[in-house]
Protein backbone atom coordinates (compact mmCIF):
# COMPACT_ATOMS: atom_id res chain seq x y z
CA UNK A 1 0.00 0.00 0.00
CA UNK A 2 1.44 3.21 -1.26
CA UNK A 3 1.17 6.77 0.58
CA UNK A 4 0.78 10.30 -1.62
CA UNK A 5 0.16 13.63 -0.62
CA UNK A 6 -2.52 13.98 -3.08
CA UNK A 7 -4.41 11.10 -5.21
CA UNK A 8 -6.54 12.56 -8.39
CA UNK A 9 -9.29 10.41 -9.73
CA UNK A 10 -9.68 11.14 -13.40
CA UNK A 11 -7.23 12.74 -16.04
CA UNK A 12 -9.70 14.44 -17.44
CA UNK A 13 -8.47 17.91 -17.86
CA UNK A 14 -9.43 19.23 -14.54
CA UNK A 15 -7.59 16.09 -12.95
CA UNK A 16 -4.76 15.94 -15.10
CA UNK A 17 -3.75 19.77 -15.12
CA UNK A 18 -4.41 19.80 -11.07
CA UNK A 19 -2.17 16.65 -10.56
CA UNK A 20 0.50 18.31 -12.85
CA UNK A 21 0.18 21.30 -10.79
CA UNK A 22 0.40 19.85 -7.75
CA UNK A 23 3.56 17.96 -8.50
CA UNK A 24 5.03 21.43 -9.45
CA UNK A 25 4.25 22.31 -6.52
CA UNK A 26 6.38 20.11 -4.48
CA UNK A 27 3.61 17.04 -3.70
CA UNK A 28 3.68 13.59 -4.51
CA UNK A 29 0.44 12.92 -6.61
CA UNK A 30 -0.51 9.86 -8.11
CA UNK A 31 -3.17 9.97 -11.06
CA UNK A 32 -5.69 7.31 -11.70
CA UNK A 33 -7.65 7.24 -15.03
CA UNK A 34 -10.02 4.17 -15.68
CA UNK A 35 -10.01 4.82 -19.61
CA UNK A 36 -6.69 4.33 -21.39
CA UNK A 37 -5.66 7.63 -22.07
CA UNK A 38 -5.45 11.06 -20.52
CA UNK A 39 -7.85 13.55 -21.55
CA UNK A 40 -11.38 12.62 -20.29
CA UNK A 41 -14.33 13.22 -22.81
CA UNK A 42 -11.84 15.32 -25.35
CA UNK A 43 -8.87 12.23 -25.09
CA UNK A 44 -7.17 11.19 -28.75
CA UNK A 45 -7.35 7.58 -29.60
CA UNK A 46 -6.07 6.15 -32.70
CA UNK A 47 -7.57 3.38 -35.04
CA UNK A 48 -6.24 2.37 -38.19
CA UNK A 49 -3.51 4.68 -37.88
CA UNK A 50 -5.78 7.74 -37.60
CA UNK A 51 -6.37 9.86 -34.63
CA UNK A 52 -8.61 11.20 -33.45
CA UNK A 53 -11.02 12.27 -30.25
CA UNK A 54 -13.81 10.40 -29.13
CA UNK A 55 -15.89 13.36 -29.29
CA UNK A 56 -15.49 17.19 -30.69
CA UNK A 57 -12.80 19.10 -29.07
CA UNK A 58 -11.65 22.40 -30.14
CA UNK A 59 -9.72 25.09 -27.61
CA UNK A 60 -11.84 28.14 -26.67
CA UNK A 61 -9.94 30.70 -26.59
CA UNK A 62 -7.52 30.33 -29.24
CA UNK A 63 -4.89 32.35 -27.77
CA UNK A 64 -4.01 33.62 -24.14
CA UNK A 65 -5.93 30.58 -23.03
CA UNK A 66 -5.28 28.88 -19.47
CA UNK A 67 -3.62 25.75 -21.52
CA UNK A 68 -0.97 28.78 -22.89
CA UNK A 69 -0.52 29.20 -18.80
CA UNK A 70 -0.73 26.00 -17.98
CA UNK A 71 2.38 24.62 -20.70
CA UNK A 72 4.77 27.30 -19.97
CA UNK A 73 4.32 26.81 -16.68
CA UNK A 74 5.32 22.97 -16.65
CA UNK A 75 8.07 23.80 -19.01
CA UNK A 76 6.09 21.43 -22.08
CA UNK A 77 5.00 23.90 -24.63
CA UNK A 78 7.95 22.49 -26.87
CA UNK A 79 6.35 19.11 -26.44
CA UNK A 80 2.66 20.21 -27.34
CA UNK A 81 2.12 22.54 -29.43
CA UNK A 82 -0.47 24.81 -30.51
CA UNK A 83 -1.95 25.43 -33.38
CA UNK A 84 -4.66 28.14 -34.95
CA UNK A 85 -5.21 28.04 -38.53
CA UNK A 86 -4.81 31.09 -40.10
CA UNK A 87 -7.60 32.42 -42.83
CA UNK A 88 -10.77 30.96 -43.03
CA UNK A 89 -11.11 28.43 -40.63
CA UNK A 90 -14.81 28.12 -40.26
CA UNK A 91 -17.55 27.47 -42.24
CA UNK A 92 -20.95 28.57 -41.35
CA UNK A 93 -24.02 26.82 -42.82
CA UNK A 94 -27.40 28.80 -42.00
CA UNK A 95 -30.68 28.08 -43.60
CA UNK A 96 -32.36 30.97 -44.24
CA UNK A 97 -36.17 31.94 -43.95
CA UNK A 98 -36.40 31.42 -46.85
CA UNK A 99 -35.43 28.08 -47.36
CA UNK A 100 -32.02 28.50 -48.64
CA UNK A 101 -28.82 27.90 -47.74
CA UNK A 102 -25.87 30.12 -47.33
CA UNK A 103 -22.71 30.02 -45.82
CA UNK A 104 -20.27 32.02 -44.26
CA UNK A 105 -16.54 31.45 -44.24
CA UNK A 106 -14.90 33.16 -41.31
CA UNK A 107 -11.58 33.39 -39.88
CA UNK A 108 -11.38 32.07 -35.92
CA UNK A 109 -10.12 35.20 -34.49
CA UNK A 110 -12.68 37.97 -36.00
CA UNK A 111 -10.98 41.08 -37.10
CA UNK A 112 -14.19 43.50 -37.65
CA UNK A 113 -13.34 43.60 -41.05
CA UNK A 114 -15.47 45.37 -43.68
CA UNK A 115 -15.20 41.64 -45.66
CA UNK A 116 -16.75 39.94 -42.33
CA UNK A 117 -19.38 43.05 -41.97
CA UNK A 118 -20.88 42.61 -45.82
CA UNK A 119 -20.95 39.10 -44.82
CA UNK A 120 -23.30 39.29 -41.70
CA UNK A 121 -25.28 41.57 -44.32
CA UNK A 122 -25.49 39.07 -47.01
CA UNK A 123 -25.74 35.65 -44.77
CA UNK A 124 -28.24 36.88 -42.44
CA UNK A 125 -30.01 39.73 -44.44
CA UNK A 126 -28.33 42.12 -41.51
CA UNK A 127 -29.54 45.87 -42.15
CA UNK A 128 -27.04 48.90 -40.49
CA UNK A 129 -30.08 48.90 -37.71
CA UNK A 130 -29.10 45.33 -36.91
CA UNK A 131 -25.49 45.63 -37.88
CA UNK A 132 -25.58 48.64 -34.81
CA UNK A 133 -27.86 46.74 -32.24
CA UNK A 134 -25.22 44.01 -32.46
CA UNK A 135 -22.50 46.90 -31.77
CA UNK A 136 -24.41 47.96 -29.14
CA UNK A 137 -24.32 44.39 -27.36
CA UNK A 138 -20.55 43.92 -27.49
CA UNK A 139 -19.75 47.86 -26.67
CA UNK A 140 -22.21 46.68 -23.18
CA UNK A 141 -20.25 43.43 -22.90
CA UNK A 142 -16.99 45.23 -23.31
CA UNK A 143 -18.21 47.69 -20.81
CA UNK A 144 -19.07 45.77 -17.59
CA UNK A 145 -16.70 45.44 -15.05
CA UNK A 146 -15.92 41.99 -12.68
CA UNK A 147 -18.37 43.75 -10.27
CA UNK A 148 -21.09 43.94 -12.84
CA UNK A 149 -20.18 40.36 -14.22
CA UNK A 150 -20.83 38.93 -11.04
CA UNK A 151 -23.94 40.59 -10.54
CA UNK A 152 -25.18 38.71 -13.95
CA UNK A 153 -24.98 34.98 -12.52
CA UNK A 154 -28.18 35.32 -11.58
CA UNK A 155 -29.62 36.75 -15.27
CA UNK A 156 -30.46 34.20 -18.03
CA UNK A 157 -28.49 35.47 -21.36
CA UNK A 158 -31.72 35.55 -23.32
CA UNK A 159 -33.08 37.78 -21.03
CA UNK A 160 -29.54 40.04 -21.36
CA UNK A 161 -29.57 39.78 -25.12
CA UNK A 162 -33.39 40.95 -25.22
CA UNK A 163 -32.65 44.52 -24.26
CA UNK A 164 -30.88 45.10 -27.87
CA UNK A 165 -34.12 43.64 -30.15
CA UNK A 166 -31.35 41.36 -32.38
CA UNK A 167 -32.39 40.32 -35.31
CA UNK A 168 -34.14 37.04 -35.71
CA UNK A 169 -30.79 35.27 -37.74
CA UNK A 170 -28.59 37.24 -35.41
CA UNK A 171 -29.99 36.02 -32.20
CA UNK A 172 -30.02 32.57 -33.73
CA UNK A 173 -26.23 32.78 -34.96
CA UNK A 174 -25.34 34.09 -31.28
CA UNK A 175 -27.05 31.39 -29.39
CA UNK A 176 -25.95 28.65 -31.47
CA UNK A 177 -22.56 29.08 -30.34
CA UNK A 178 -23.19 29.79 -26.82
CA UNK A 179 -25.37 26.19 -27.51
CA UNK A 180 -22.10 25.03 -28.75
CA UNK A 181 -19.83 26.32 -25.94
CA UNK A 182 -21.77 25.32 -22.84
CA UNK A 183 -24.63 22.44 -24.03
CA UNK A 184 -27.51 24.22 -21.41
CA UNK A 185 -30.97 26.19 -22.74
CA UNK A 186 -29.63 29.28 -23.76
CA UNK A 187 -32.52 31.01 -21.50
CA UNK A 188 -30.96 30.05 -18.48
CA UNK A 189 -27.34 30.27 -19.25
CA UNK A 190 -25.80 32.49 -16.85
CA UNK A 191 -24.95 35.81 -18.20
CA UNK A 192 -21.78 35.78 -16.63
CA UNK A 193 -20.90 33.30 -18.11
CA UNK A 194 -22.12 33.89 -21.57
CA UNK A 195 -20.95 37.21 -21.39
CA UNK A 196 -16.82 36.16 -20.51
CA UNK A 197 -16.58 33.94 -22.88
CA UNK A 198 -17.75 36.12 -25.61
CA UNK A 199 -15.51 38.65 -24.46
CA UNK A 200 -12.84 36.03 -25.16
CA UNK A 201 -13.80 34.86 -28.24
CA UNK A 202 -13.70 38.55 -29.31
CA UNK A 203 -9.99 39.59 -28.34
CA UNK A 204 -8.53 35.83 -28.59
CA UNK A 205 -10.56 33.82 -31.03
CA UNK A 206 -12.36 30.67 -31.19
CA UNK A 207 -10.26 27.39 -31.95
CA UNK A 208 -6.73 26.35 -30.24
CA UNK A 209 -5.78 22.64 -31.15
CA UNK A 210 -3.10 20.32 -29.98
CA UNK A 211 -0.39 19.31 -32.52
CA UNK A 212 -1.05 15.03 -32.47
CA UNK A 213 -4.40 15.38 -30.91
CA UNK A 214 -6.27 17.92 -28.45
CA UNK A 215 -5.64 15.48 -25.60
CA UNK A 216 -1.81 15.65 -26.33
CA UNK A 217 -2.10 18.32 -23.04
CA UNK A 218 -3.43 15.87 -20.64
CA UNK A 219 -1.07 12.99 -21.80
CA UNK A 220 1.99 15.69 -21.49
CA UNK A 221 0.93 16.54 -17.74
CA UNK A 222 -0.08 12.84 -16.97
CA UNK A 223 3.93 12.22 -17.72
CA UNK A 224 4.77 15.11 -15.94
CA UNK A 225 3.24 13.49 -12.95
CA UNK A 226 5.66 10.78 -13.45
CA UNK A 227 9.15 12.82 -14.14
CA UNK A 228 8.07 14.51 -10.57
CA UNK A 229 8.30 11.23 -8.96
CA UNK A 230 4.53 10.23 -8.99
CA UNK A 231 2.41 7.77 -10.30
CA UNK A 232 -0.20 7.71 -13.08
CA UNK A 233 -2.22 4.51 -13.51
CA UNK A 234 -4.29 4.18 -16.49
CA UNK A 235 -6.87 1.36 -16.99
CA UNK A 236 -7.60 1.96 -13.06
CA UNK A 237 -11.03 2.43 -12.00
CA UNK A 238 -11.73 3.45 -8.50
CA UNK A 239 -14.09 1.76 -6.16
CA UNK A 240 -14.46 3.54 -3.67
CA UNK A 241 -12.71 6.42 -1.33
CA UNK A 242 -11.51 5.30 1.86
CA UNK A 243 -13.61 7.52 5.23
CA UNK A 244 -11.88 6.94 8.55
CA UNK A 245 -12.72 9.41 11.30
CA UNK A 246 -14.41 11.55 9.36
CA UNK A 247 -11.69 12.55 6.77
CA UNK A 248 -10.80 10.81 3.28
CA UNK A 249 -7.40 9.37 3.33
CA UNK A 250 -7.11 7.27 0.24
CA UNK A 251 -8.88 5.40 -2.47
CA UNK A 252 -9.39 1.73 -3.21
CA UNK A 253 -8.87 0.75 -6.72
CA UNK A 254 -9.28 -2.64 -8.39
CA UNK A 255 -5.68 -3.38 -7.79
CA UNK A 256 -5.78 -2.50 -3.94
CA UNK A 257 -5.22 0.58 -2.55
CA UNK A 258 -3.71 3.79 -2.38
CA UNK A 259 -3.34 6.21 0.80
CA UNK A 260 -2.99 10.11 0.66
CA UNK A 261 -3.32 13.17 2.53
CA UNK A 262 -5.88 14.50 -0.04
CA UNK A 263 -8.20 13.25 -2.11
CA UNK A 264 -9.26 15.16 -5.45
CA UNK A 265 -11.79 13.89 -7.71
CA UNK A 266 -12.32 14.73 -11.20
CA UNK A 267 -15.01 11.87 -11.61
CA UNK A 268 -18.02 14.34 -11.35
CA UNK A 269 -19.62 15.81 -7.63
CA UNK A 270 -22.32 13.45 -7.89
CA UNK A 271 -20.50 10.43 -8.70
CA UNK A 272 -17.79 10.95 -6.24
CA UNK A 273 -20.18 11.85 -3.14
CA UNK A 274 -23.17 9.34 -4.11
CA UNK A 275 -21.02 6.59 -4.78
CA UNK A 276 -17.29 6.61 -4.12
CA UNK A 277 -17.56 8.73 -1.06
CA UNK A 278 -20.92 7.13 0.27
CA UNK A 279 -24.04 9.00 1.21
CA UNK A 280 -23.17 8.32 4.70
CA UNK A 281 -20.41 10.75 5.17
CA UNK A 282 -22.13 13.88 4.63
CA UNK A 283 -25.40 15.65 6.14
CA UNK A 284 -28.79 14.77 4.63
CA UNK A 285 -28.96 18.89 3.58
CA UNK A 286 -25.73 18.25 1.76
CA UNK A 287 -26.36 15.00 -0.33
CA UNK A 288 -30.37 16.82 -1.04
CA UNK A 289 -28.59 19.66 -2.41
CA UNK A 290 -25.91 17.61 -4.40
CA UNK A 291 -28.70 15.24 -5.77
CA UNK A 292 -30.44 18.53 -6.84
CA UNK A 293 -27.77 19.77 -9.61
CA UNK A 294 -28.62 19.91 -13.20
CA UNK A 295 -26.55 18.58 -15.47
CA UNK A 296 -25.40 20.11 -19.00
CA UNK A 297 -27.00 18.50 -21.97
CA UNK A 298 -24.85 15.55 -24.02
CA UNK A 299 -24.28 15.41 -27.60
CA UNK A 300 -24.92 12.36 -29.80
CA UNK A 301 -23.52 11.77 -33.53
CA UNK A 302 -20.76 10.03 -35.66
CA UNK A 303 -17.23 10.09 -36.22
CA UNK A 304 -16.22 10.02 -39.83
CA UNK A 305 -13.52 8.97 -41.31
CA UNK A 306 -12.93 9.76 -44.96
CA UNK A 307 -11.47 8.51 -48.05
CA UNK A 308 -11.38 12.71 -49.52
CA UNK A 309 -11.68 16.05 -48.63
CA UNK A 310 -15.41 16.48 -48.04
CA UNK A 311 -15.36 19.23 -45.39
CA UNK A 312 -14.02 23.23 -46.48
CA UNK A 313 -13.21 24.33 -42.79
CA UNK A 314 -12.31 23.05 -39.04
CA UNK A 315 -15.69 24.32 -37.51
CA UNK A 316 -18.65 23.93 -39.18
CA UNK A 317 -21.75 24.78 -37.30
CA UNK A 318 -25.59 24.32 -39.28
CA UNK A 319 -28.32 25.74 -37.94
CA UNK A 320 -31.71 27.66 -38.99
CA UNK A 321 -33.49 30.22 -36.94
CA UNK A 322 -35.78 27.54 -35.24
CA UNK A 323 -32.53 25.49 -33.85
CA UNK A 324 -31.09 27.34 -31.03
CA UNK A 325 -32.66 25.79 -27.98
CA UNK A 326 -34.15 27.19 -24.90
CA UNK A 327 -35.87 24.89 -22.10
CA UNK A 328 -39.78 24.85 -23.84
CA UNK A 329 -37.54 24.56 -27.18
CA UNK A 330 -35.83 21.83 -26.28
CA UNK A 331 -38.97 19.79 -24.30
CA UNK A 332 -40.46 20.11 -27.62
CA UNK A 333 -37.53 18.26 -28.50
CA UNK A 334 -37.42 15.25 -26.18
CA UNK A 335 -41.38 14.87 -27.45
CA UNK A 336 -40.30 14.39 -30.96
CA UNK A 337 -41.14 17.94 -32.44
CA UNK A 338 -37.94 19.04 -33.79
CA UNK A 339 -36.87 21.95 -35.04
CA UNK A 340 -36.33 21.93 -39.10
CA UNK A 341 -32.54 22.11 -39.01
CA UNK A 342 -31.71 20.24 -35.49
CA UNK A 343 -28.20 22.76 -34.40
CA UNK A 344 -25.06 20.70 -35.50
CA UNK A 345 -21.68 21.20 -34.92
CA UNK A 346 -18.74 19.57 -37.00
CA UNK A 347 -15.42 19.60 -35.78
CA UNK A 348 -12.57 18.81 -38.40
CA UNK A 349 -9.52 18.20 -36.99
CA UNK A 350 -7.54 17.20 -39.73
CA UNK A 351 -8.08 20.60 -40.71
CA UNK A 352 -5.75 21.52 -38.07
CA UNK A 353 -3.50 18.64 -38.23
CA UNK A 354 -3.38 17.02 -40.93
CA UNK A 355 -0.72 14.49 -39.46
CA UNK A 356 -3.44 12.82 -37.73
CA UNK A 357 -4.34 11.08 -40.71
CA UNK A 358 -1.53 8.57 -42.60
CA UNK A 359 -2.93 9.61 -45.53
CA UNK A 360 -3.04 13.27 -46.60
CA UNK A 361 -5.95 12.78 -48.71
CA UNK A 362 -8.37 12.06 -46.22
CA UNK A 363 -10.55 13.07 -43.77
CA UNK A 364 -11.53 12.84 -40.16
CA UNK A 365 -14.05 15.01 -38.74
CA UNK A 366 -16.88 14.83 -35.74
CA UNK A 367 -20.29 15.59 -35.86
CA UNK A 368 -22.45 16.61 -33.15
CA UNK A 369 -26.25 17.22 -32.34
CA UNK A 370 -27.29 18.14 -28.81
CA UNK A 371 -29.33 15.64 -27.13
CA UNK A 372 -29.81 14.68 -22.95
CA UNK A 373 -27.71 13.91 -20.37
CA UNK A 374 -29.62 10.82 -19.84
CA UNK A 375 -27.88 7.84 -21.18
CA UNK A 376 -31.36 5.99 -20.82
CA UNK A 377 -32.82 8.54 -23.48
CA UNK A 378 -34.38 7.82 -27.21
CA UNK A 379 -33.00 10.98 -28.47
CA UNK A 380 -29.78 9.75 -29.72
CA UNK A 381 -30.78 8.16 -32.44
CA UNK A 382 -33.83 10.62 -33.71
CA UNK A 383 -30.81 12.78 -33.58
CA UNK A 384 -28.33 11.17 -35.47
CA UNK A 385 -31.09 10.47 -38.30
CA UNK A 386 -32.07 14.05 -38.38
CA UNK A 387 -28.39 15.54 -38.31
CA UNK A 388 -27.90 12.83 -41.03
CA UNK A 389 -30.33 14.28 -43.51
CA UNK A 390 -28.88 17.27 -42.97
CA UNK A 391 -25.60 16.34 -43.79
CA UNK A 392 -26.80 14.75 -46.70
CA UNK A 393 -28.93 17.44 -48.10
CA UNK A 394 -25.69 19.50 -47.69
CA UNK A 395 -23.01 17.04 -48.72
CA UNK A 396 -24.80 14.48 -51.02
CA UNK A 397 -21.32 13.05 -52.31
CA UNK A 398 -19.63 12.20 -48.72
CA UNK A 399 -21.55 8.64 -48.32
CA UNK A 400 -19.73 7.80 -51.02
CA UNK A 401 -16.31 8.04 -49.43
CA UNK A 402 -17.11 6.64 -45.63
CA UNK A 403 -14.25 4.41 -44.56
CA UNK A 404 -15.49 4.39 -41.18
CA UNK A 405 -18.31 5.71 -39.40
CA UNK A 406 -19.08 5.25 -35.66
CA UNK A 407 -22.36 6.74 -34.02
CA UNK A 408 -22.31 7.59 -30.03
CA UNK A 409 -24.15 9.32 -27.36
CA UNK A 410 -24.78 10.02 -23.56
CA UNK A 411 -24.25 6.36 -22.90
CA UNK A 412 -20.96 6.11 -24.75
CA UNK A 413 -19.80 9.42 -22.52
CA UNK A 414 -21.26 8.11 -19.45
CA UNK A 415 -18.97 5.05 -20.24
CA UNK A 416 -15.99 7.14 -20.61
CA UNK A 417 -16.43 10.06 -17.97
CA UNK A 418 -18.94 9.92 -15.23
CA UNK A 419 -21.41 7.50 -14.14
CA UNK A 420 -24.71 7.31 -14.13
CA UNK A 421 -25.44 8.02 -9.93
CA UNK A 422 -28.99 9.66 -10.75
CA UNK A 423 -32.07 9.46 -13.34
CA UNK A 424 -31.36 11.98 -16.24
CA UNK A 425 -27.35 12.16 -15.52
CA UNK A 426 -23.94 10.54 -16.80
CA UNK A 427 -23.99 11.78 -20.05
CA UNK A 428 -23.29 15.15 -19.78
CA UNK A 429 -21.15 16.55 -22.38
CA UNK A 430 -19.52 19.57 -19.93
CA UNK A 431 -20.30 18.80 -16.61
CA UNK A 432 -22.47 20.53 -14.37
CA UNK A 433 -24.64 23.08 -16.26
CA UNK A 434 -23.46 26.52 -15.85
CA UNK A 435 -27.21 27.84 -15.90
CA UNK A 436 -28.72 30.50 -13.07
CA UNK A 437 -28.04 29.33 -9.86
CA UNK A 438 -25.30 26.89 -10.36
CA UNK A 439 -22.11 29.60 -11.00
CA UNK A 440 -20.21 32.28 -9.46
CA UNK A 441 -21.20 31.96 -5.41
CA UNK A 442 -23.88 29.62 -6.39
CA UNK A 443 -21.21 27.10 -7.75
CA UNK A 444 -19.99 23.70 -5.37
CA UNK A 445 -17.21 24.45 -3.18
CA UNK A 446 -14.37 22.29 -4.40
CA UNK A 447 -13.68 21.40 -1.12
CA UNK A 448 -16.51 19.28 0.00
CA UNK A 449 -17.92 18.70 3.48
CA UNK A 450 -15.74 15.85 4.01
CA UNK A 451 -12.40 16.46 5.07
CA UNK A 452 -9.48 15.83 2.56
CA UNK A 453 -11.85 15.33 -0.10
CA UNK A 454 -11.85 17.76 -3.29
CA UNK A 455 -14.37 18.23 -6.32
CA UNK A 456 -12.11 19.63 -9.82
CA UNK A 457 -13.36 20.18 -12.96
CA UNK A 458 -16.18 21.65 -14.58
CA UNK A 459 -17.95 20.99 -11.40
CA UNK A 460 -16.73 23.01 -9.41
CA UNK A 461 -13.79 25.89 -9.31
CA UNK A 462 -13.45 27.43 -12.55
CA UNK A 463 -14.63 29.76 -15.39
CA UNK A 464 -15.29 29.54 -18.84
CA UNK A 465 -16.37 27.04 -21.61
CA UNK A 466 -15.12 23.01 -21.77
CA UNK A 467 -11.87 22.00 -21.35
CA UNK A 468 -10.67 25.66 -20.62
CA UNK A 469 -13.26 26.06 -17.29
CA UNK A 470 -11.58 22.43 -16.48
CA UNK A 471 -8.47 23.85 -17.05
CA UNK A 472 -8.85 26.74 -14.48
CA UNK A 473 -10.39 24.69 -12.20
CA UNK A 474 -6.98 22.34 -12.03
CA UNK A 475 -5.33 26.23 -11.13
CA UNK A 476 -7.87 27.10 -8.52
CA UNK A 477 -8.39 23.73 -6.82
CA UNK A 478 -4.21 22.94 -6.93
CA UNK A 479 -3.61 26.58 -5.10
CA UNK A 480 -6.37 25.44 -2.80
CA UNK A 481 -4.75 21.99 -2.11
CA UNK A 482 -1.41 23.37 -1.50
CA UNK A 483 -2.66 25.96 0.92
CA UNK A 484 -4.68 23.35 2.83
CA UNK A 485 -1.97 21.06 3.30
CA UNK A 486 0.77 23.65 3.79
CA UNK A 487 -1.90 24.60 6.57
CA UNK A 488 -1.87 20.87 7.99
CA UNK A 489 1.93 20.95 7.86
CA UNK A 490 1.68 17.90 5.82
Amino acid sequence: MDNYDAIVIGAGYGGASLAALLAHGGLRVALLEKTRMAGGKTQTTERLGYRFEMFGAVGIPALNSRFHELVELLGVADEVPFIVPEGNAASIRYKSQGGDWRTLYSPLVQTGSEEEIENLRRVFDASDDDLGAMAAMYEAMFGLDEDALDALDEVGMLDWLAQFYLSEPLTAQICMNLITLFVVPVNRLAASEAIRVMREQAVSGAGRYHIGGFGRVAEACADYVVEKGGLYLNKTRVQRILVEEGRAVGVETDNGQIRATAVISNAGIQPTVLKLAGEENFSAQYIEYIRSLEPSWSIAGFRYILDKRIFDAGLIPIFSNQSWLDDERFARMQSGDWPDVPLIAIDVPTEFDASLSPNPDHQLANCQVFISADPKSNMEAEAIRRAEAVIDELWPDLKDHIIRKEPYGARQISGMSRDSVLPGCGGEAVGLAQVVGQVGKSKPNPRTPLAGLYIVGCDAGGRGAGTHQAVDSGFNVAALVLEDLAGSGS
